[in-house]
């Protein structure tokens, strides 16, 4: 295992045992070398994960930046995965919802749901279910901001 993955992975743990000061301390190392590479897709990959722990530790105006660029490196991605974008453009809804920016939470969130409502298939071969818990949580969120 690379220091890179190892620290993702040190990230990771810390996160699910609750320690969000150290997973996102992990997360930032682990950027920072990535940043250094030539693996833009593994860099916005670790942005979008920092990002949600910023929101989860109630740090959402930190995560603006990150969300931003991870969106960035995966538009410069042709073959992106589209589960990875539509998870960065659910991370940005969340975290504008986070700050307060209702209308740009509406706008991403609208956007998250076209996203993964083109995954349906990819959902349905994950979950052996017909059900889409990415448009789900998007068309709640939307309505709970009051959008339609």
């Amino acid at each position: 295992m690379n220091p890179i993955e190892a620290l993702l992975g040190t990230a990771h743990a810390a996160r699910q045992a609750g320690d969000l000061a150290a997973a996102i301390d992990h997360q930032t190392v682990a950027i920072e070398m990535l940043r250094g590479g030539s693996n833009p897709l593994a860099l916005a990959q670790a942005l979008r994960h920092r990002a949600d722990m910023l929101i989860e530790s109630d740090r959402a105006g930190d995560a603006e930046q990150d969300c931003a660029q991870a969106l960035w490196f995966y538009a410069q991605v042709p073959d992106a995965p589209p589960l990875d974008i539509a998870n960065a453009v659910r991370c940005a809804a969340t975290q504008a919802e986070a700050v307060g920016d209702v209308a740009g939470a509406i706008l991403l969130w609208r956007e998250a749901r076209t996203r993964y409502a083109a995954l349906t298939d990819l959902f349905e071969a994950m979950t052996g279910s017909a059900a889409n818990p990415g448009v789900a949580e998007a068309t709640a969120r939307i309505e709970a901001l009051g959008g339609e």
